[in-house]
């Protein structure tokens, strides 16, 4: 943490002055848009009630905490205030992996990956709650290793948005995952219950989420969205559940295709649950592999999901025996070609459909695509069990006892 902590904390003023733009960064309101949605939202929140009929509302009750918070600053306007508990979220993840990394004796590099990681997506590491969320999967992941605890973390994370529910798959043994599921399901019931009782429309997210189309970022979308810069496919993109989607031939097929790849990817895991033999490791590298999954296989793919990937892949790093650490590197630069897409050239993939930011979006799906394969493989590999043990069960199988 000698020189970490320096360039953490230079990078974050950097991130800091770009995202309020007072360094130039892409286009006008590149970082401000969501927040100011955030504040809009905040503002119905603070009225005792969730927003209704807001199709950009999607996300469970506890992400009412993030946008509410930078209230809490009463010294600075919501925006500035939103970027500092941002950038404390932050700092508190590097806590949490350099914690962890003296833990298990895995070095600086986890370390490093945080410092530098999130830089790579600029910006828009702070202009977006996600950094909200992670906090709570790697505490999940490196806090604890009581099953209980790991639940408890999970459920609420899960109670802010859902993706960190997906972190119960490491659970390898029989009583881990039913301890951990059930404190999950109660920190999630607490939480949502809670809030749904004395706020309307707080479940509403359970059912925000069907209405959603293909979203220009995400993996399905890449074969309309290069043929489109080609001039073979005379689709088109607009704006709809606060992300642009595709409109035009085939993309109803391809939502379809999207939405049954992820309970085949489900299936998968479920398959190498069964099989599995746990190692020291495997909490860890399940973590990062169905997350992944989910997120390649989604009809949805926005920038700010890389965060979740990122910091899965710090706490990879800090594990001496994970076999996962080839995919973080891939995840890192996938998060650059992120970085480079939004603001740099995204209007040019989104709105336009012109051929070099659409290069740039293609090449990071085929990135993720590769990390996704990759990190199921050597999932799948690190955990089968020993030849001897193949062997010694064979053997015992045929054997015919004697009298």
């Amino acid at each position: 943490m000698r020189y970490a902590a320096p360039v953490w904390l230079l990078t974050r003023v950097l991130l800091f002055l770009a995202a309020m733009q007072i360094i130039p960064v892409g286009f006008p309101m590149s970082f401000e848009n969501d927040i100011r949605l955030y504040s809009d939202w905040s503002d119905v929140l603070l009225t005792g009630q969730f927003p209704d009929n807001d199709e950009k509302w999607q996300y469970p009750p506890f992400a009412a905490i993030p946008m509410l918070a930078p209230h809490l600053l009463p010294f600075f306007d919501y925006l500035v205030s939103f970027f500092l508990i941002a950038i404390l979220c932050d700092l508190g993840i590097l806590l949490l992996i350099w914690r962890f990394c003296r833990r298990t004796g895995g070095g600086e590099g986890a370390v490093w990956a945080w410092v530098v990681g999130p830089v790579l997506l600029g910006p828009l590491l702070i202009a977006r709650y996600d950094l909200m969320v992670a906090i709570f999967a790697v505490a999940a992941l490196t806090a604890s290793t009581d099953p209980a605890v790991r639940g408890a973390l999970i459920g609420i994370g899960f109670s802010i948005k859902v993706w960190p529910i997906a972190l119960l798959a490491g659970l390898r043994r029989w009583r881990e995952l039913l301890t951990g599921s059930a404190s999950a399901a109660a920190a999630t019931v607490i939480a949502c219950g809670a809030t749904a009782l004395v706020m309307p429309n707080a479940l509403d997210f359970l059912t925000a989420q069907q209405e959603r189309g293909l979203q220009v970022e995400s993996m399905a979308a890449t074969p309309f969205v290069l043929l489109r810069a080609l001039g073979l496919w005379d689709g088109f993109s607009t704006y709809q559940h606060g992300a642009m989607e595709l409109a035009g031939t085939g993309v109803d097929t391809a939502i379809r295709i999207a939405v049954l790849a992820t309970p085949v990817a489900a299936v998968l895991l479920v398959v190498w649950w069964l099989r599995a033999h746990p190692t020291e490791a495997t909490f860890y590298d399940a973590a990062l592999t169905t997350v992944l999954l989910l997120v390649v296989t989604s009809r949805v793919l926005s920038p700010q999901y890389m965060i979740w990937l990122i910091g899965l892949a710090a706490v990879v790093f800090s594990v001496p025996k994970s076999s996962q650490k080839p995919v973080a590197w891939l995840l890192l630069a996938a998060t650059l070609l992120t970085g480079i897409a939004y603001p740099w050239v995204e209007e040019h993939y989104s709105w336009k459909g012109e051929l070099p930011g659409t290069l740039v979006l293609s090449a990071r799906n085929l990135l993720l695509l590769m990390a996704a394969v990759l990190s199921f493989r050597r999932l799948w590999t690190s955990t089968r069990r020993p030849p001897a043990e193949d062997d010694a069960g064979e053997r015992e199988l045929h054997t015919v006892p004697t009298s």
